[in-house]
């Protein structure tokens, strides 16, 4: 289920300093960003609304001896400090506390890291993460850790059963692993989550109090991305787990850069033409049809004349919310130029027409608004069913039962069978 908007609780006596970070925070969180000036305005927020995240100065007016910080604490919410300096006994005080980091006001970098701490917590409340470790206080301490950041923490004692929750589990994102485990070392269970997970979908973290050497190596080859050898500080282990969930973050971001369309968030032309025809022969191969539609918007160029080009991406950005919701589950949801859309459906023929022709209905009933201005438009779709034919023929045979649709009188669907 997914969370709600998250809020965001900023307490800083700068007024400048506030501003600052409430504007940096805006740009970079999806949320509401809320803040106070005082301990007495914290409390007051505090009975108010609920917190994703507090972003707290160390030391206010009337709360000199970080008062603030133990009142959010109280409330179950993460923590990220910030203060002026900071010297070791405060360090280890606040880290003793079980918040989520600090930072020095040291500058631009240091906002900026602030900042994607912050994100990156509301993010983790999404994010599953597996502590494989046979020492039970060990992988208590670990996934305690985890848990402040807002991870959703599963634990295994040993490599095998870390693959069985795995297993249960493939959605999990980050593994912290150790070494030395009975039945299944640290070092076979990363090969055999690599056989599986690739590196760029899952990041291992190797932990070990053993002495070799070559231990990091050799977890590093069996495909780890990293390794801290044990007895670590929470400190550390925080900023390794960070740079590894940016890292996935980032490559992420670069595969939707070149798979999906920026305007919709539909998959690209580029991602349905690499991914159909292997689905497609794997349905036929099984004896079962394949269902492929294509789609546009009636009318659509009338739609940028009447009211502007704004319009209508505004159109196109509400039919691809549209098809995410209704198909993205059921197949490939793909734009494949303009307002020309195509739909791999993994639904036998009769559930498919079904489908489609409530979804042209829902579409043609919706109204939408753009810059005060209330519209509505209508979509034609051609759907394409076969047992035998490869990709290339079955855009060719779905875009004549659209020209067939459009044809027609528009607004409906038409569907071509061999």
């Amino acid at each position: 289920m997914p969370y709600p908007m998250p809020n965001v609780l900023v307490v800083d006596d700068s007024k400048m300093f506030l501003q600052v970070l409430v504007q940096s925070l805006e740009e970079a969180v999806a949320g509401r960003i809320i803040s106070a000036g005082s301990l007495e305005e914290t409390r007051a927020l505090l009975d108010q609304h609920e917190f994703a995240v507090a972003m707290l100065d160390l030391n206010l007016p009337d709360a000199p001896q970080a008062e603030v910080v133990d009142l959010v604490l109280e409330k179950g919410i993460p923590v990220i400090v910030f203060a002026g300096d900071c010297t070791d006994q405060t360090r280890k005080r606040l880290w003793s506390k079980n918040i989520v980091d600090y930072v020095l006001k040291e500058g631009g970098e240091s906002l900026r890291y602030a900042v994607r701490q912050a994100r990156r917590v509301i993010l983790n409340r999404e994010v599953k993460v597996l502590v494989v470790e046979d020492s039970e206080m060990v992988r208590t301490m670990v996934a305690g850790l985890l848990r402040v950041h807002r991870f959703q923490v599963f634990e295994a004692c040993n490599g095998r059963e870390g693959l069985q929750v795995l297993n249960a589990n493939p959605d999990i994102r980050l593994i912290i692993t150790d070494y030395e485990m009975p039945e299944m070392d640290g070092i076979r269970f990363v090969r055999a989550v690599r056989a599986r997970h690739p590196k760029e979908e899952m990041a291992i973290i190797g932990i070990s109090s053993h002495e070799l050497e070559s231990l990091s190596a050799r977890f590093l080859k069996s495909g780890a991305n990293d390794f801290l050898t044990k007895p670590f500080s929470s400190e550390e282990f925080y900023c390794r787990v960070s740079q590894n969930m940016d890292l996935l973050e980032y490559i992420q971001t670069i595969k939707d850069y070149s798979e999906k369309d920026f305007l919709t968030g539909l998959f690209n032309r580029r991602y349905l033409f690499a991914q159909a025809p292997s689905r497609i022969r794997k349905k036929q191969k099984r004896g079962d049809a394949v269902c492929l539609a294509m789609l546009d918007i009636d009318h659509f160029k009338k739609i940028n004349d009447q009211y502007g080009h704004e319009t209508g991406d505004v159109v196109l950005r509400d039919l691809g919310k549209q098809l995410r919701r209704h198909f993205a589950h059921r197949g490939i949801a793909a734009r494949l130029g303009g307002e020309e859309f195509c739909l791999l459906l993994d639904d036998d023929a009769a559930d498919a027409a079904v489908l489609l022709e409530e979804f042209r209905r829902e579409v043609a009933a919706t109204d939408f608004t753009c810059g005060g201005v209330r519209c509505s438009f209508s979509i034609s779709i051609g759907l394409c069913v076969s047992t035998h034919l490869d990709l290339a023929a079955m855009l060719k045979n779905a875009d004549e039962a659209l020209y067939m649709a459009k044809n027609n009188g528009r607004n409906r669907l038409e569907i071509w069978t061999n």
